[in-house]
């Protein structure tokens, strides 16, 4: 029998199948650079909440971060998975309502307690208890009375009792003579700085227990006279005497509670402390405790807006809980939301929508789409159409932007000027736009004009650090910094000039221009016939079957490719004309569409592109092939400029319709970590101007929902910059391989070179 030999793999070698995974990972990887660098910067940011919100409580940062990211999805991608209501949600009430007041509660009560659990759930639990202590000492006091107490108190302790004690005998004489010759006698005295003999002789004419204090102690006593009234005193002095009465010390913690409620800065009135103090009654009449006060306002307030929403119609609470709910529970989709909020379906179907009525139930024609949801389980998946359409329309100037610096970046050269860029193209788009002399044209004609303008606007702005790069060695860097400053000075002195007025509309209330004429205005989605993306569709779908028609000749099969993209381009612009609920989304988008396609084109099917990567990649070389370096170094400068216009005339032409001083400060910036975050490839920049936007479209809600700062965006930005330009450690983290080939991402610094 032949002997086997096991042989076992070498010693720290990966089981066959774990390697065939990291082969599988090394090749996959590096093309999800960009993606992990986001994650990481994702996940590297919960310990800031577990240390800020949270206060060091793994637990509830955890929570923070899980609703902080849920919060950024729903305000940017309009995505968010929230819970049905269902009768478990409503067991406090139930318990409330049960045990209220040995009555039962009706919807006029309902409203009360609504308000009185808002209330209760934003003060903490101690200084409920403290109001508790407050009212449990003055049992029978009405507002005013303690209103007046609480201002005498603070106005006693300011003086202290023993020295009001000691000026008792002297406020009760000055009380029972001419009010006005004691204050005229307190302000001469304190104006003299000193009680001088013939004063203290007039006061001892009017209050003889004067004669035994002395004249310093004297004129402090007159200090205080003349500082409070003698009628104010003898307040103090009575309230006093009542605390004395009932055995209250001035300085007691229940009379520091009365101070801080009759402060013009209180939190709540008395009134409402004591509705407070008899809500927190009720609910301990209920065993509930006080720290349930958040969860238990939430369920008022869901049973409120049953009520507001005609599903609830019984006056006897606790009747309509036990009748109607849960009959309104099956026959109605009803999503609980934060902050009190209901999303109601009349039906309750597996897939639906929610609509916005914008007038009246029977006019339904201007009625916008609020909601999509899917029914999974207990929970509900939500779409909301309005916040993908906002995130958009944020994400469309950082794409074009971001091309600009990408294309800067292939021809060797780092333009920071894109800001000022911005401003030279949107200036003189928004002057066409609104200027009478083109007021008459047409929208078809006057729309492309205005974005010509824009485009050559910024397009001269970028030259003119290209010709001092290629004829003076000026390095662009410093010079596109400083054009950026001049352009955004004169932009604020062409709309503020009041002498002349140039640009200003001076019936403004703020520095603009005038709005422009709304045939320069970018049509929205929800404005264009639909009939037009099905016919755009099939007109793109039977210009790249006739291209390719030869192909298709020797395999039917090359007709699937151009069939697919004109079905995509029908579906897709159906696809935001409906999510385009609040008229915000134009037709910029499909400018930036095209822009993209054209720079990409250019840089990789035509001469002039391929001589300007040649040029970007080793300008020696490219000199030496014949191609001209300058002219290649202005040709990238000024398209890089054309494309920053263009992004300019389109946030203004297409979102605010008017022109504002420093209008689009930061926007260049951003737009360098944009094509940062792409890595310099052109197709890219779409996702990378998304991602931006949903940083930023989301970021507003992030700091409502999980009450964290909004820099935390920032935060999460600076990140995911420095690792994608210090990409080596997201290799590390990721154990993906180094690359085998110079990236694109090496260019970068080519514009530091000089």
């Amino acid at each position: 029998m032949a002997e086997t030999t096991l042989k076992l793999p070498p010693r720290g070698s990966a089981p066959p199948a774990f390697a065939g995974i990291g082969r599988a990972w090394g090749r996959l990887s590096s093309g999800f650079v960009p993606v992990l660098a986001v994650i990481t910067a994702l996940l590297i940011t919960i310990p800031f909440m577990i240390l800020t919100g949270g206060r060091g409580d793994i637990a509830r940062g955890l929570n923070i971060a899980g609703t902080a990211y849920a919060a950024l999805l729903e305000g940017s991608l309009g995505i968010v998975v929230n819970d049905q209501l269902s009768e478990d949600d409503l067991t406090l009430f139930y318990t409330v309502t049960a045990a209220y007041a040995g009555e039962s509660l009706t919807q006029g009560e309902l409203r009360q307690l609504d308000r009185a659990m808002s209330d209760l759930s934003q003060i903490d639990q101690a200084t409920v208890l403290n109001y508790a202590l407050l009212f449990g000492a003055f049992p029978d006091a009405d507002g005013e009375t303690l209103t007046d107490l609480g201002e005498n108190v603070a106005g006693l302790r300011a003086i202290t009792e023993p020295i009001l004690e000691i000026m008792r005998p002297l406020i009760g004489e000055l009380e029972a003579v001419d009010r006005g010759a004691v204050r005229e006698l307190a302000e001469l005295i304190v104006g003299a700085g000193e009680l001088t003999p013939e004063n203290q002789a007039a006061l001892i004419a009017l209050a003889p227990s004067a004669t035994d204090i002395d004249s310093a102690t004297l004129y402090e006593y007159l200090r205080i006279i003349d500082e409070y009234g003698v009628v104010r005193l003898t307040r103090f002095i009575s309230a006093l005497d009542a605390l004395r009465t009932q055995n209250i010390a001035v300085d007691s913690p229940t009379l520091s509670i009365l101070i801080a409620l009759s402060g013009d800065d209180a939190p709540v009135d008395l009134e409402t402390a004591r509705g407070l103090t008899d809500t927190v009654e009720q609910l301990e009449a209920a065993n509930i405790d006080i720290t349930d006060v958040t969860a238990l306002a939430n369920q008022v307030a869901t049973v409120r807006g049953l009520y507001e929403n005609g599903l609830l119609t019984d006056n006897d609470v606790l009747t309509a809980l036990n009748d109607e709910l849960p009959t309104v529970i099956q026959n109605h989709l009803i999503v609980r939301r934060p902050g009190d909020r209901l999303i109601i379906d009349q039906e309750n179907t597996l897939l639906g929508t929610v609509y916005n009525d914008q007038n009246t139930p029977e006019d339904a024609t201007d009625d916008r789409v609020e909601v999509n949801y899917a029914r999974i389980g207990a929970s509900a998946l939500l779409f909301f159409p309005a916040n993908l359409e906002s995130m958009i329309v944020r994400a469309i100037p950082f794409i074009i932007a971001g091309l600009a610096v990408a294309l800067g970046f292939k021809a060797g050269l780092f333009n920071i000027g894109a800001e000022g860029q911005l401003y030279a193209g949107a200036t003189l788009a928004v002057w066409v736009a609104f200027s009478p002399l083109f007021a008459a044209i047409p929208a078809i004609i006057h729309i492309p004009l205005v974005l010509i303008m824009g485009i050559l606007g910024g397009a001269l702005w970028g030259a003119i650090p290209g010709v001092l790069k290629a004829y003076t060695g000026a390095h662009e860097v410093i010079v596109t910094i400083m054009l950026n400053y001049i352009a955004v000075l004169i932009v604020d002195w062409l709309i503020k000039s009041t002498n002349p007025v140039i640009l200003l509309d001076v019936s403004a209330s703020t520095p603009r221009t005038p709005f422009i004429h709304p045939s320069a205005a970018l049509p929205r989605f929800d404005t264009i016939n639909p009939v037009l993306f099905i016919v755009a569709g099939v007109i793109m779908g039977a210009l790249w079957l006739f291209t390719r028609r030869a192909e298709i000749q020797r395999d039917p099969r090359a007709a699937i490719r151009p069939i697919l993209y004109g079905v995509l381009i029908a579906v897709g612009g159906l696809f935001l004309q409906y999510i385009t609920v609040r008229g915000a989304l134009h037709v910029g988008f499909i400018v930036m569409l095209l822009a993209v396609w054209f720079t990409d084109w250019f840089l990789t099917k035509t001469t002039l592109g391929f001589e300007l990567r040649t040029v970007g990649a080793n300008p020696d070389a490219a000199r030496y092939a014949g191609m001209s370096v300058p002219r290649n170094i202005i040709l990238a400068m000024a398209l890089s400029g054309a494309l920053a216009g263009l992004a300019g005339t389109i946030e203004v032409t297409g979102v605010q319709l008017n022109m504002q001083p420093e209008f689009f400060s930061g926007l260049g910036f951003d737009a360098i970590a944009v094509a940062l975050l792409a890595r310099n490839n052109i197709r890219n920049m779409i996702f990378a101007g998304l991602l931006w936007g949903t940083l930023l479209a989301g970021a507003g809600l992030m700091q409502l929902r999980a009450d964290i700062s909004i820099d935390l965006v920032k935060i999460i930005q600076a990140l995911i910059i420095m690792f994608i330009a210090a990409d080596a450690i997201i290799r590390y983290l990721w154990a993906i391989p180094k690359p085998t080939e110079k990236t694109s991402v090496s260019t970068f610094s080519k514009g530091w070179g000089g």
